[in-house]
Formats: structure tokens, sequence, C-alpha cells
């Protein structure tokens, strides 16, 4: 064999590789750009579902129903309740008075009742993160509550001028203002009183 044919071989052979090469790093780079891609789709999912997690359990633990919260309502049996409880003491204006403080999942008191002959009497919620169905929540103003329920009722009280608005039979909104009058017109509320306490009767 001349040197002329060996040449040709060796170009023959450099050409080969070149184009092996080419091919496997294509390969390469095409398997990564899916394995990347399948990667930040599985994050994106894992995420979403992540997210979706966290708003279900939000929902469900401090969701105020018409009836009910945390699945204790008003007139059912102390004992049947299946949440935590502990025992605790109202103080207000009228007296002291025993009730009892309900507890969500972590140990914070997110609300509290007064027992009546061993059944939930009103049930009056205290905690910030808890909403209705509609979304009032406590530290909403009076206009909020008002622009969604403009037939609502308004009361006070004679002792404590403990205000109240009357969403339905149901719910009632406990604002920080006081007035004395038992019936009242909702535009001696101001707009910005803000809600302090949500109960369920």
């Amino acid at each position: 064999m001349n040197i002329r044919n060996l040449k040709l071989c060796a170009f023959i052979i450099v050409l080969v590789s070149f184009f092996s090469c080419g091919s496997n790093q294509t390969k390469e780079a095409e398997s990564n750009e899916v394995t990347d891609q399948t990667n930040e789709e599985t994050t994106a999912t894992e995420a979403k579902e992540e997210i979706i997690e966290a708003k279900v359990q939000e929902t469900d633990e401090l969701i105020i129903y018409e009836k009910s919260f945390l699945g204790l309502s008003s007139g059912m049996e102390i004992a049947d309740y299946t949440g935590t409880l502990e025992k605790g003491l109202l103080q207000t204006g009228e007296g002291d008075f025993d009730i009892f403080n309900v507890k969500d999942k972590d140990g914070n008191i997110v609300a509290y009742f007064d027992p009546f002959e061993g059944k939930v009497g009103t049930i009056t919620i205290t905690s910030e993160l808890a909403k209705t169905e509609d979304g009032i929540k406590i530290g909403d103003t009076f206009g909020t509550l008002l622009a969604k329920y403009p037939d609502l009722k308004v009361y006070g009280s004679e002792i404590e001028g403990y205000t109240q608005a009357i969403v339905n039979e149901g719910l009632g909104y406990r604002l920080d203002e006081q007035h004395y009058n038992y019936e009242l017109k909702t535009s001696e509320i101001k707009k910005d009183a803000k809600i302090i306490e949500i109960t369920i009767k």
C-alpha cells in the first residue's frame, strides 16, 4: 500500500470518528434536554400539588359554615365532639362564665363556646385565619360585610355596648364599636368598623 492510499484511509477513519462523536453528542444533548424538561415538569407538578394540598387543609380546617366550625355545631352533645377542647373562663361586664376553648390541630385556640346542659351553646370564632364560605374573616370591615349582605340587621347591647351584625339566623359578626341601643340602623355603624368575632348560634 502506497503513501497516498494510507493518507486516504486515515482521512476516512478521521471522518467516520468525527461523525460518530457528533452523533453521540447530539443524542446526549437531546437526552439531557428531555431529562431537564421532565424534571422541570415534575417539580412544577409537585409545587402545584403542595399549593393545592395547603389550600385544601386550610379550607377544611378553618372554614366557618353557617351551622358549624371544625365539626362543632350548636346544640350537639359536647361528649360527641372528637376535636380538642379545654375548659376556660370568660370574664365580661355581665359576669364570669365557664366556657370550652376549641383548639385546631396545632393546639392553637381558634374559638370557644358556652356549654348548656352538656350541649354546645353559641360558638364564637376568634382566629383571624378562619373564613366563612363567602370569604368574610375577622379584621374585615363592616363596609365589606354590608356590601355582601345589604339586608343584614345590627343590634347593640344595653350593658356592654356589644354590637353585632346578623346576616341570617346562624351567623353573627361582632364589631369593634359600642352601641347601647338594642335596635340599630346600619347607617349608625361606621363603614370602617372592624369585625372582631364571628358567632354561630
